[in-house]
Order: structure tokens, then C-alpha cells, then sequence
């Protein structure tokens, strides 16, 4: 009888341990339309104080089957209302500059650089990368990127 229990305890906690701490609450594409979601839900997070991850992919506009993926916390968020609309940003922490080389199949780092984001769901995203010796800043600029948002599950 006790390894029928050994075998549904591991079954039990097996099943516990592999959920899926994070749901999808809103994803927008390029042009800053809902692909899936509420907007009113990730601005009831932010507001809420919820703990928020993105993913985002980065691709070469000339070739579409060359892209990377990445996910973030959020570090920062902003809600922003005006006459012409709502929209949310996130802020991620700088992280060390880094290179995907694809035809090496390779990202590697780069030396003395920090690089910034603040995604949006308006598909606008702000990148900026800095030289963290001499603090001048050698490319910022908009790129426009779908974006999915996910809410932390709170573990009632």
C-alpha cells in the first residue's frame, strides 16, 4: 500500500510544482491594438500592484524569420491618460548590452554597455543603450513590437 501513496504524493506535487505561475492579461501588436485581452484588466494590475512580466519579440524588418524573444519583470510602470487615449508602459531593470549573433548562433555581451526599455501597449517602445564609463548614450530610439503582459497569480 505505500508505494501507492509515494506514487500519488509525487503525482500531487509534481502537478503543484509545474503550474504555471503567470497568466496572460493583455497582448498588443505593433500598432498598438489588443490581440488578445483587456487593456481595462492590465491597467486594473498596475493599479492593483501586481507583479507583471512582458514578452516581447525583436526582428529584422528585411528578414522576418530572424528575430529574438525576451521576457522581463517589470520593474516600473506607467498608466497614461490623455484626451487621445490610455495606454500603459513598463520599465525593466538595465541590463548588460548584449549581441545575438545568428549566424553563430550566439549572444554574447557587451563590454562597457547598459541597455534600457520601456515597452508599451501602444506598440512604441522606447530602447536606449549607454556607454556605463562615459555615460553618452550611442543609440536610443522607438521600435515598434507587439507585446504580451502577464499578471503573477497570487497564491490564495
Amino acid at each position: 500500500m505505500k508505494p501507492i501513496y509515494t506514487i500519488v504524493f509525487l503525482l500531487l506535487t509534481t502537478f503543484a510544482f509545474s503550474q504555471n505561475n503567470w497568466t496572460l492579461i493583455y497582448e498588443n501588436d505593433a500598432e498598438g491594438n489588443a490581440v488578445k485581452g483587456e487593456l481595462s484588466a492590465l491597467v486594473s494590475a498596475v493599479q492593483n500592484g501586481e507583479t507583471i512580466r512582458i514578452y516581447f519579440k525583436m526582428g529584422k524588418k528585411r528578414h522576418p524569420e530572424t528575430f529574438v524573444e525576451h521576457t522581463a519583470l517589470v520593474k516600473f510602470s506607467t498608466i497614461m491618460n490623455s484626451p487621445e487615449g490610455q495606454f500603459v508602459t513598463a520599465q525593466i531593470d538595465p541590463i548588460i548590452g548584449q549581441k545575438p549573433k545568428h549566424k553563430r548562433q550566439e549572444v554574447v555581451l557587451e563590454e562597457n554597455l547598459e541597455w534600457s526599455l520601456i515597452a508599451s501597449t501602444n506598440g512604441k517602445n522606447d530602447t536606449m543603450m549607454r556607454d556605463v564609463i562615459t555615460g553618452k548614450v550611442s543609440k536610443h530610439r522607438i521600435s515598434e513590437w507587439g507585446t504580451k503582459w502577464f499578471v503573477k497569480k497570487s497564491g490564495h
